[in-house]
């Protein structure tokens, strides 16, 4: 039996990077604010918005802006250091002085974080490639949008090639490596499994006490698939350990897929009907074919039957289609996701399994796969 564990941006943030969009977004807006203080315009615009100075009386340029000492700031802040982000808030106080225009995708992430604090720009960039194909108060072309995407993929490359960490963490090593629990496995799939390691389900009440049959549990071959671009994953090494970047690595950036992935949503099929190319240009199914990981993935899950462990990933709609074909593949014999537990003592395993119940088309299978709560970790 082999394991597959999917590795999501809550795995990177476990390991304490800060790898976040709204990270993200925070480290685009110091950078964005950093450069007007080398501009002698009264502009300053780039793919996703534009800061304009509109009295020039007040301010005639950019660079002549004091984020320490400007009239702007000083009944509001006693700080050191301003934020870009806090200094964009308070810009945008001034409309008598500042014009702010953000791009439609860039409105939409920000008008994300400020009502749910927290965004997903891939699933924000679906909606409006779908108003975009259908006309639907659009006001951009698809080419537009596509631009946005890729400008900020480009960034969040830049972003995250500076940050790292050291953190290893020996709970989840332990948790990768350690044997299978046939208490795990869904009713359909325990015989498939246990006759895949030639063991008898009427030995499992005594296989403890047989080391030979009992470390047959451990995984013949376990692949880390990664749905992130750094490389926290290969903290994490065994000998039968394959690393599968599925969406690509900051060291390789022109292999990197930053797009949508939902072929079971019904305005899929209405954007393949439009027979434009461009609506296509960040599908990922489509990604898929640049590189092997796609087709290394489906090597393996055909390989043997496999249990599957969900680390930080959220298991959203910007990922349906190859989760569907990992969660109903055959050989799928359980599906394991690892939670996080808040301080006040609420957490997320509910929320988790909503969105692992949206990537079946199978409920009968998704009650039967998924393991409870009661069996399942914190991470």
């Amino acid at each position: 039996m082999n394991r597959l564990v999917i590795i999501g941006n809550g795995f990177d943030m476990a390991h304490g990077l800060k790898t976040s969009y709204m990270d993200f977004i925070n480290w685009y807006w110091d950078q964005r604010v950093n450069s007007l203080l080398t501009n002698h315009t009264d502009t300053s615009e780039d793919c996703l918005c534009s800061l304009v100075i509109k009295n020039k009386e007040e301010l005639s340029s950019w660079h002549l802006f004091s984020f320490q000492n400007s009239f702007f700031f000083k009944d509001i802040y006693h700080k050191e250091r301003y934020s870009g982000f806090e200094i964009i808030q308070e810009i945008q106080k001034h409309p008598e002085v500042f014009s702010i225009k953000y791009c439609p995708l860039f409105e939409n992430i920000l008008r994300s974080i400020e009502t749910k604090g927290w965004v997903d720009i891939e699933n924000d960039y679906y909606q409006l490639l779908k108003d975009c194909a259908t006309n639907v108060d659009s006001n951009e072309t698809v080419s537009e949008l596509n631009m946005q995407l890729a400008f900020l993929q480009t960034k969040l490359v830049g972003y995250l090639q500076t940050i790292e960490t050291d953190v290893f963490r020996n709970d989840l090593q332990g948790a990768i490596k350690d044997r299978l629990n046939p208490d795990d496995f869904s009713t359909e799939g325990k015989s498939k499994a246990l006759d895949n390691i030639g063991i008898n389900i009427a030995d499992l009440a005594t296989i403890r006490r047989n080391p030979r049959k009992f470390n047959k549990l451990f995984p013949e071959r376990t692949m880390l698939l990664s749905f992130n671009y750094t490389a926290t994953a290969e903290k994490y090494k065994e000998d039968n350990t394959i690393y599968n970047y599925i969406h690509g690595r900051l060291d390789h950036p022109e292999n990197i897929i930053f797009g949508y992935g939902d072929e079971l949503d019904k305005g899929y099929q209405e954007i393949l009907d439009k027979n434009d190319n461009e609506l296509l240009r960040n599908v990922k199914s489509v990604k898929y074919l640049e590189t092997r990981h796609y087709h290394d993935l489906l090597e393996f899950l055909i390989s043997a039957p496999f249990q599957v462990l969900i680390m930080g990933h959220s298991c959203g709609n910007s990922d349906r289609t190859l989760l569907n074909t990992i969660f109903e593949h055959e050989n799928c014999i359980s599906i394991k996701p690892y939670y996080h537990k808040c301080q006040d003592g609420t957490d997320n395993y509910l929320e988790l399994v909503q969105n692992i119940s949206r990537n079946f088309t199978n409920m009968k299978l998704f009650r039967d796969r998924v393991v409870n709560k009661e069996q399942c970790q914190t991470m």
